[in-house]
């Protein structure tokens, strides 16, 4: 596997990674051409490509950004294969989502709530006051 490319974008993520470094949210992986624009880490990844995952290992989330005509080939695959910690398909024209529980041996999803796509495809606060919550709930438990 390490003789393949990388998707665009995903080898400077891999360098600060062997540094001991990592995405403070979620990487994005753009599967075309007219997804939106984040802030986050973004990798960009043609739908038909074969490419080199073993960077997104132990990652804490993925979200591969698909439009309504998006064919995946083995993509989603060969990232679960990579074992982040969760994967996530957004369809940003139909503003559909899913989170991937495995694609072997067929590919099995959660959708997502449609206010839960919309809200991550827009400002983000509910997934924000999500994260903090489970983060104080996580410190009071400990």
């Amino acid at each position: 596997m390490n003789h393949l490319p990388y998707p665009e974008g995903a080898f400077s993520i891999a360098k600060a990674r062997a540094n001991g470094m990592r995405p403070s949210g979620p990487v994005i992986v753009a599967m075309h051409a007219e997804a939106p624009q984040f802030e986050n880490a973004t990798v960009i990844a043609d739908p038909s490509g074969i490419y080199r995952w073993d960077w997104v290992r132990g990652l804490p989330s993925i979200v591969v950004l698909i439009g309504k005509d998006t064919r995946f080939g083995t993509i989603l695959r060969d990232i679960e294969d990579s074992d982040p910690q969760q994967l996530d398909v957004i369809d940003f024209e139909r503003e559909l989502g899913w989170m991937v529980l495995f694609t072997k041996p067929r590919l099995r999803t959660v959708r997502w709530p449609q206010q839960a796509v919309r809200d991550w495809l827009g400002d983000g606060m509910w997934h924000i006051k999500l994260n903090e919550l489970k983060t104080n709930f996580g410190l009071a438990t400990v």
